[in-house]
């Protein structure tokens, strides 16, 4: 959201007072499902995010629907129902790596095997964290990314 490497509900909203006003919204949505809003509120007292929280926050709660339900009800253009969609966007991006990562997986294997290489060469090689490669290979898709599998898979077949 905006670089930090943290759940902190302040220092998510300094990031985004400061440099990062596009993080305001999934700010907010983040608050609710984290049962943090009213501190955000507090927080954001006296501040141009104050006006979009409460009157987001406001017409929510008149909807009586649940936060996600109320988030598809809106136009494509609302920042909030952004935030609905790029959140359901990286659900199914993740979905379908660990698909893709099980045939890569598979492959793998046998170019290890095609080169007569060991498991062992091939972290050394590749610089890979050797449990995650050795999980990844029995199947485990989530030890190593999409994107790590397939240059440490072009390095190896490379040689």
């Amino acid at each position: 959201m905006t670089g930090l490497n943290t759940t902190s509900t302040k220092k998510f909203f300094a990031a985004a007072e400061d440099a990062h006003p596009e993080a305001f919204e999934p700010l907010l949505l983040l608050a609710i499902c984290d049962g943090r809003e009213d501190y955000l509120l507090r927080r954001a007292e006296g501040t141009k995010a104050a006006v979009i929280f409460n009157q987001f926050i406001n017409d929510w709660q008149a909807s009586g629907r649940p936060l996600e339900v109320y988030l598809g009800t809106l136009p494509d253009q609302d920042r909030f129902k952004t935030v609905l969609i790029e959140w359901r966007t990286d659900s199914s991006r993740l979905a379908a790596d660990r698909k893709i990562l099980k045939y890569v997986s598979t492959a793998f294997s046998d170019l290890l095997s095609d080169k007569n290489m060991t498991r062992a060469e091939a972290c050394r090689i590749a610089n890979l964290n050797k449990g995650n490669f050795y999980a990844f290979l029995k199947g485990d898709t989530s030890k190593i990314s999409r994107k790590t599998a397939m240059n440490a898979y072009r390095e190896i077949a490379a040689l």
